[in-house]
């Protein structure tokens, strides 16, 4: 299925050598829209990190699709809540994210 006509990157990834983590960035809602770009931001980088960081800054909602691709990072990275990090929630976000019990899963922090 094609994206949108949008050129906006809305995930993008890159490798912080020195805390041996990935972080991914996602921008707009975290929904069905950016599976597939998120699942590329973690897979193509040709290793697994001690760390991930999903910095959602940037991340206007999460739906149960953003949710379902949380799970999926975690399977793939197969690590604990302290090496895998979301930060940067927003108010409305880090509601969600609770909601659905992700602190204790992942390690979350606000904005």
């Amino acid at each position: 299925m094609p994206m949108s006509g949008s050129n906006l990157q809305r995930v993008t990834a890159r490798p912080d050598a020195a805390e041996q983590a990935l972080i991914i960035e996602v921008s707009g809602p975290f929904n069905l829209d950016v599976h597939r770009d998120f699942r590329r931001a973690y897979e193509s980088q040709g290793q697994r990190f001690a760390r991930y960081t999903v910095n959602l800054k940037q991340c206007t909602a999460v739906d149960s699709t953003g949710l379902g691709m949380l799970l999926l990072l975690r399977d793939y990275s197969q690590l604990e809540k302290d090496d895998l990090l979301i930060t940067h929630c927003s108010r409305d976000v880090r509601m969600v994210l609770r909601y659905a019990s992700f602190d204790q899963l992942f390690t979350i922090h606000s904005a």
